[in-house]
Parts: structure tokens; C-alpha cells; sequence
């Protein structure tokens, strides 16, 4: 009944990351997007603005331009449906940035974005998993800085990128699907 997206729309090739052509057959009413910065790669408004029904959380540089009836107000804790976010800022070029610990039947998943700031990593509950891009999961590794995970999801990596030192570490594919358990 409800559908979470991170950093989604975003422009379809963007930087020579992932094209893409939406189609979400399983698309309900009950969908927000978790946009962590402004990058083109991460959102891309036009076609945000498309989606009649979706929400959207994110940094106020990005809402202030959008149908506010569309926005959910940043908080330190936000409900919608089943679904609990924590916002967390972080840093990442000169933009204003989010990294969101989202809790979902029961299990806990944190979203970092392209943050570099290892202090978002602090204070994280156990997670059921990690999505961290492969540069700030090497130097998370390095300042032994990772949180309790049950899985690592390499996230924004380039079709067929190797991460090396990365044992465990799921990289998945386009249209692969992955089931926390």
C-alpha cells in the first residue's frame, strides 16, 4: 500500500549513471520520494512535478520551488503509513543535504546519498541494511567508522564498477530486486 523512493525522479543518465524508463506497475496512491540533494542525479523536478499523488521529503532548496500541497515538512521524525523516516543532515559539496534512517516492519535501513561526512554514521541503531555509495564505504572501512549491518548495498555505482575490499557487499544490477530479510 505505500512505496518509498530515494532520490527518484532523477534525470535519466545523468553524470553517465543509470538511464532508466519508469514504469512501476505496483504504483499506489501512497508514495513519497526521500530526495537527498539537489544534484541532477538524485532529482530532476519536472518530473517530480508529473506525479500527481507522490510526496515529497527533502531539503527545503529543492521544496521551496515545488507544489507545496506535495511537500512533507522536514522533522526530526517523520510517520507516513507504516513507514518511520529520521532525516539526517549531512554534508556533500555546497549543497543542503539528507541521509534518512528509514524503519519499515520492523527493520531498519539507512540511506546515505553522496554524504562523506563519517558523522552521519554515528549514533545508527543495528541496521538491516546500509545503502552507501562505494567511495564512502571505503573510507568508512578505512576510519572503521561502519555501522552494525546485516547489509551493505552498494547504491549510485556505475554499470559493471568493480568495488574492491567490498566482501559481502551486495551490488546490485538494474531491475535486480533485493529482499531484506
Amino acid at each position: 500500500d505505500y512505496t518509498v523512493f530515494i532520490d527518484f525522479p532523477y534525470k535519466s543518465g545523468a553524470y553517465g549513471y543509470m538511464k532508466y524508463k519508469y514504469h512501476f506497475p505496483g504504483e499506489t496512491g501512497n508514495i513519497v520520494s526521500l530526495i537527498t540533494h539537489r544534484h541532477e542525479d538524485h532529482f530532476e523536478p519536472f518530473l517530480f512535478e508529473q506525479q500527481e499523488t507522490w510526496k515529497i521529503i527533502g531539503p527545503k532548496e529543492i521544496t521551496i520551488a515545488l507544489s507545496q500541497r506535495k511537500i512533507i515538512e522536514l522533522s526530526d521524525e517523520i510517520t507516513f503509513g507504516p513507514v518511520v523516516i529520521v532525516p539526517k543532515q549531512s554534508k556533500h559539496a555546497n549543497t543542503e543535504h539528507y541521509s534518512y534512517l528509514v524503519t519499515w516492519n520492523g527493520k531498519r535501513l539507512f540511506f546515505t546519498g553522496d554524504t562523506e561526512d563519517i558523522e552521519v554514521l554515528k549514533g545508527l541503531p543495528d541496521l538491516d541494511a546500509l545503502f552507501i555509495t562505494s567511495w564512502f564505504y571505503r573510507k568508512a572501512a578505512q576510519n572503521k567508522s561502519l555501522p552494525v549491518t546485516k547489509n551493505i548495498i552498494i547504491q549510485h555505482h556505475k554499470e559493471k564498477e568493480i568495488i574492491l575490499d567490498c566482501k559481502g557487499c551486495i551490488i546490485p544490477q538494474q531491475y535486480q530486486e533485493i529482499e531484506i530479510q
